[in-house]
């Protein structure tokens, strides 16, 4: 998911993750999308649920503002990304390349279930909620394998 739309996520995005195993998400443009969550996910969502107020955001304290809590984060990745980055990694981890990292490995997971070239990144493509196979290939282009 994009930062942003992590950070719109409320409680009751949250209970339908739970209930249906998919995240209903509102992405660039106001177009919707089903993403699949792991049971990890549903695990933690269901944590959050317990203390979180309903009807709030999940990441966004009520008297916090959205872009303050969404610095936060990225302070947060800035200040950890020497101790769990790769010393090989040319690439500095960020919240937007852990998309990258997601999209390759979903895409991987495709391809070894039988999904042709194609049909993989077009199945990524409406996960990550981008419409063009362009796009989709350029969060791919540490891949070897794709095409």
């Amino acid at each position: 998911m994009r930062l942003e739309e992590v950070f719109r996520l409320d409680t009751a995005a949250a209970e339908q993750a739970v209930k249906t195993g998919t995240l209903e998400v509102k992405g660039k443009g106001g177009l919707m999308r089903t993403v699949p969550i792991q049971e990890s996910i549903k695990i933690e969502l269901e944590k959050m649920l317990e203390v979180v107020p309903r009807g709030q955001k999940l990441f966004v304290k009520p008297t916090d503002k959205t872009h303050l809590a969404k610095r936060r984060l990225q302070n947060f990745v800035d200040y950890y990304r020497p101790k769990v980055q790769d010393e090989d990694s040319t690439r500095p981890l960020t919240f937007h390349g852990l998309r990258h990292t997601a999209a390759a490995r979903w895409y991987k997971e495709f391809r070894e279930k039988g999904y042709s070239d194609f049909d993989a990144r077009k199945k990524v493509s409406a996960w990550l909620g981008h419409g063009r196979d362009d796009v989709t290939r350029i969060y791919l282009s540490s891949l070897d394998e794709c095409e």
